[in-house]
Parts: C-alpha cells; sequence; structure tokens
C-alpha cells in the first residue's frame, strides 16, 4: 500500500480533521505575529514577547506555551523518533504548544526546493524508520495530508506546492 491514497477511516478521519485544525490554527497564529503585531501581542495579558539575537520573536503564555516566529529553528521539545525536516529546510514557524486543545504539542512551518512527491515519500519512509504508523494518506484540494500514530501521539503533516520550485510543509506532533 506504500504511496497509494487511503480512504480515511472514520475513527481516523476524526483525528486526521483535528490535526489539520490544529495546524490551521497554528498558521494564522503565525501568520497574525508576523504581519507586526507583535506590539499588539507583547501587550495582551499574560503574553511576554522576547525579541532574540537571531531576528526572531518569541511568544509565550502565562502557561508556558510558546510560538517563535521568524526563528529558523525547530521547537525545543520537537522529540527525537519524529521525522526529520526535509533536506534545504527553511523554517519560517514553529511553536510548542497546541492553541487548539491546549495540550502539549510541537508544530513546524517551512519550505523547501523539492517536489510535493519527494517531500511526502521522504515523510513516509521516516515515518516508518522511526516507528509511527501511517494512518491516512489523503489528497485535499491540491495538497497531500499524512496522518500518523505512535503509542498516545498524534502527528499531522500537510505539504502544499507554493510554486516557483518551492513546496510548503506544515507538521504538527502531540507530546
Amino acid at each position: 500500500m506504500d504511496g497509494e491514497t487511503q480512504t480515511p477511516s472514520t475513527s481516523g478521519s476524526n483525528k486526521m480533521w483535528y490535526i489539520i485544525g490544529a495546524i490551521v490554527v497554528v498558521l494564522l497564529l503565525g501568520w497574525l505575529v508576523t504581519r507586526d503585531m507583535g506590539g499588539i501581542a507583547g501587550t495582551m495579558a499574560g503574553v511576554d514577547t522576547d525579541r532574540n539575537m537571531d531576528g526572531s520573536t518569541t511568544y509565550t503564555d502565562d502557561q508556558g506555551n510558546s510560538a517563535t516566529v521568524g526563528g529558523g529553528s525547530m521547537p525545543e521539545n520537537w522529540p527525537t523518533d519524529a521525522p526529520a525536516n526535509f533536506a534545504g529546510a527553511s523554517i519560517q514557524y514553529s511553536g510548542t504548544s497546541n492553541p487548539q486543545t491546549g495540550e502539549a504539542g510541537s508544530a513546524i512551518v517551512y519550505t523547501v526546493s523539492a517536489s510535493s512527491q519527494a517531500v511526502a515519500d521522504h515523510y513516509r519512509a521516516q515515518l516508518q524508520s522511526n516507528g509511527w504508523k501511517l494512518e491516512n494518506t489523503a489528497n485535499v484540494g491540491g495538497a497531500t495530508v499524512l496522518s500518523a500514530s505512535k503509542g498516545d501521539r498524534n502527528m499531522g503533516i500537510y505539504i502544499t506546492d507554493a510554486g516557483e520550485g518551492k513546496v510548503s510543509v506544515t507538521a504538527g506532533i502531540e507530546l
């Protein structure tokens, strides 16, 4: 079944949509923060804004959830058994919380010069070699969505063509 598009099962489909929903929320948060919302976000109650030496900004709430925008680095709590980024990734966003559920998690958004198929194949191989079970593969609006599980953790990966030979990847994982 490698490389085939599978029809999601009912329970797997629900997990996949929750993961996609969380990824969309993270993307929207990143977009808002990068649209010069730093001054507003930094003055909101319970949000600490740190300007980092590498030009990135880290936003941390009073529960310890954080998001770093523009830093180009992986979240500190990204699991070692999670798939590595595709070679040559340019990280746009990383975060260390799941704003949809409040559960611990990490997310990463990056672009890379590659084909969507090559990136999807990379993630399938990485998931398998790291002991993850590929739950679902779907093509949604021209994007490839992969969902996987390992133990009680779930991971979602959204891969889409960003144009000009680049692919955009959003990956989120429950911790």
